[in-house]
């Protein structure tokens, strides 16, 4: 062997040691801290440059994760359903533009097209409070597909918005997606994509659950935080899921897939490989929607803005490459299938505990392969924030924050997260934590009018009006649109001038 093909072998091998070194660090320190338990994959040109499973299946029992242990994907099924409707429409079986009515007879919109369905433009109803009436009638129906349609007929559900007019994130589309592939295909959803995706890419450890309430004997156990100031994660069967709709489905299409993250893997490599779907087609599912005036599909998430196509999502900003996803969240679980197309980079992350940022750890695990300075995310300052505040721990939450300010890389910070914790705390009219969580949130958040809007309604409620009229005209001073703090502050100086 020459001596310079020999160090070229060297400084690879080494190069690949040392990064899987970052990542088993990195994985290490989210696991400690609770942050993720689970498996991740990570992959570039073709080749796996790190695989590995942290934490445990079943916490109780203390049963360890495998490479073979079975998560539920749940949104990261949509980019199946997605693929599944562009297969059929590549063999000359639909065409996307057709309206649904032409394969579900009986579906009351005639101007929403399968594609609307699959790029969350139709403007159809939700499915949260839809079938409010239906399980009071009969409480012991478990609400399927087939349901939606009849439920859509009985009510006359109006659409939210003109099909093609807005972009709204809707389960229900990849629902009656699902119903569209049974049609024309002449087959179950789950034997469908058995045969047409899972064989083929020989993701052995795959499937659709007739019943997504079972769970196969892989099947990890999911773990969430009962309230946004606990520490202790609990098993998810032992509480209740504030959507009725949750505890009294089987829907399918939208979720439901349960595979491990190397069958993920095999997926990815298919898909992209143009094994399981051609090149024009995949094509289509991963470019941005346009709305009827023009406008491209944009929204923010993380702080990226993110647009969406074919049950796919993007991010739009493409220096770093042009970077695809899907991610998903249940209660008790969150997924991510990432892909930088461009330099063929792909990470794949299924955690069993419902609070994993599995945005923050995949934009990290690309600042790794590109060699990049980056910052392992820590843990939640609002939530041992709040835990310190409920066991009566007010001095060290406020030592806590006063820490914070002086060092903000500690912990992660947010807004929406203080303001559901104060809130929280006001539902279960603990007023003295949910005031001192807002004032906390003003010091971190000084200029978000809506931190202040929120602050001087805990304080109303607390029967504070002077106070609460001081927070409500600091939010109008951030925010002059404000139109709640405007009618709050009238709302405020009227009850003070009748006295």
């Amino acid at each position: 062997m020459k001596k310079g093909f020999f160090l070229i072998i060297l400084a690879a091998f080494l190069s690949t040691t040392l990064s899987g070194q970052e990542y088993n660090n990195l994985f290490s320190t989210l696991s400690k801290n609770n942050l993720f338990n689970g498996s991740a994959v990570i992959s570039k040109s073709g080749k796996t440059i790190f695989s590995d499973v942290y934490g445990f299946s079943n916490i109780e029992r203390k049963e360890k994760l495998n490479n073979n242990s079975q998560f539920p994907i749940a949104s990261i099924t949509k980019t199946f359903t997605a693929t599944a409707i562009l297969q059929l429409k590549q063999k000359g079986k639909l065409n996307i533009e057709d309206p649904v009515q032409k394969y579900l007879s009986d579906f009351p919109y005639p101007n929403i097209s399968i594609k609307q369905l699959l790029n969350n433009t139709s403007g159809l109803a939700q499915y949260y409070n839809l079938f409010d009436t239906v399980i009071k009638e009969q409480p012991e129906k478990v609400i399927s597909n087939q349901d939606i349609i009849p439920t859509f007929i009985r009510f006359k559900t109006p659409l939210s918005f003109v099909p093609g007019s807005k972009w709204e994130y809707n389960n229900v589309n990849f629902c009656l997606a699902a119903m569209i592939i049974e049609k024309v295909s002449g087959m179950s959803y789950s034997a469908y994509l058995d045969k047409n995706i899972f064989s083929p890419a020989k993701m052995k450890d795959s499937f659709v659950p007739l019943n997504r309430k079972s769970k196969s004997a892989n099947q990890v156990e999911l773990y969430t935080y009962p309230n946004y100031y606990s520490t202790q994660l609990v098993n998810t069967n032992t509480i209740k899921d504030p959507f009725p709709i949750s505890e009294k489905s089987n829907f399918y299409g939208n979720g439901g897939i349960v595979s491990t993250a190397l069958d993920l893997q095999k997926y990815q490599k298919a898909l992209f490989a143009n094994q399981i779907l051609g090149k024009k087609e995949l094509e289509e599912a991963l470019t941005a929607t346009t709305l009827n005036d023009g406008k491209k599909v944009s929204y923010q998430i993380d702080g990226k803005e993110v647009s969406y196509g074919l049950g796919w999502e993007m991010y739009t900003d493409e220096s770093n490459g042009k970077i695809v996803f899907h991610d998903g969240s249940i209660t008790g679980l969150t997924s991510i299938l990432l892909h930088n197309i461009t330099k063929n980079e792909i990470v794949i992350l299924l955690s069993s505990i419902g609070n994993s940022p599995v945005f923050p750890i995949s934009n990290v695990i690309l600042q790794i392969i590109d060699n990049k300075p980056y910052t392992i995310p820590v843990q939640n300052l609002s939530r041992i924030y709040g835990s310190l505040l409920e066991n009566g721990n007010k001095e060290k939450a406020e030592h806590l924050i006063q820490e914070y300010l002086k060092k903000p890389r500690s912990y992660e910070a947010n807004e929406i997260d203080f303001n559901r914790l104060g809130y929280q705390f006001l539902r279960l009219q603990k007023n003295d934590n949910s005031l001192q969580t807002f004032h906390s949130a003003t010091l971190i958040f000084p200029k978000s009018a809506n931190i202040f809007d929120s602050y001087g309604e805990a304080l109303l409620q607390s029967d504070k009006k002077e106070e609460a009229l001081k927070m409500y005209q600091k939010s109008l001073e951030l925010n002059p649109e404000n139109t709640n703090a405007k009618e709050m502050i009238k709302k405020i100086n009227g009850l003070s001038i009748k006295k």
